[in-house]
């Protein structure tokens, strides 16, 4: 927990994100579900989409437990192994965004997806309070935030960072994908988060792994002290000599 505690400090001193960093954990049952957490059906009486939850928990500030009963989204049902992939897999869905089936069953089979029956429950919490460990950091911002978290998680690597986008489906990168790859990756939002989740237009969602939650603070503050960007970000322009046209000029007195 001391990971989880330095990497919010991190993002709140030099980030400023906007809303709540948030924690999610991937549980296979028979743990502790944490005090005060929220069944999204039994508080709201009626399932969610998960991109949903992690708004609620960025926003909010609720700590929400996703059982399978608890999902309203067909993807991440899918996503999570909580049921066959085998219908979305043939790709009749992913027409909606392709030319064809055959084009879209080389896109659902591109999606990362946990084990079949592996998993029992998504536990989402913003750092700020979270009773649990995580097993990834989900951060939203605005381009230039996740510019600095990208320069923070190369810090270490230094051959770049990788992004998992199709448009859509992004709940699978930091779900199933992180598991994977135990990489960070950064996501631009799609379609059903911005209508489900209510993601704005200027946000973009970095992925980071616990593993790898004390290298991107180490990073953060290594780049920042260097002075070679910082959040917010200096423009140079400001110290320099404006030049106003001619005629406001010739308001002064000479």
């Amino acid at each position: 927990m001391d990971d989880v505690k330095a990497l919010n400090d991190a993002l709140g001193k030099h980030l400023r994100i906007a809303t709540f960093p948030v924690g999610i954990k991937i549980s296979g049952g028979g743990e502790q579900i944490p005090p005060k957490a929220r069944s999204p059906k039994q508080a709201l009486g009626h399932p969610l989409a998960l991109c949903q939850g992690v708004t609620i928990a960025r926003i909010y500030k609720w700590t929400l437990v996703f059982s399978k009963e608890d999902h309203v989204c067909p993807g991440a049902l899918v996503y999570l192994g909580h049921v066959s992939p085998e219908l979305y897999l043939q790709g009749h869905a992913s027409t909606l965004y392709v030319e064809n089936q055959e084009i879209g069953k080389k896109m659902e089979a591109a999606f990362p997806m946990m084990p079949e029956g592996s998993v029992s429950e998504v536990w989402i919490s913003p750092l700020e309070s979270i009773q649990f460990n995580p097993d990834v950091a989900i951060v939203y911002g605005m381009p230039g935030q996740i510019v600095a978290l990208i320069q923070a998680a190369n810090f270490r690597k230094g051959t770049g960072i990788n992004s998992r986008s199709a448009g859509r489906g992004g709940c699978s990168a930091w779900l199933a994908g992180i598991r994977q790859t135990g990489e960070c990756t950064y996501i631009v939002p799609g379609g059903g988060e911005k209508i489900f989740g209510g993601t704005q237009d200027h946000e973009m969602a970095f992925a980071i792994p616990l593993s790898k939650f004390r290298d991107v603070v180490e990073g953060l503050e290594y780049v920042r002290k260097q002075g070679a960007t910082k959040y917010p970000v200096p423009i140079f322009g400001v110290l320099a000599e404006p030049k106003f046209p001619e005629k406001y000029k010739s308001i002064i007195p000479k």
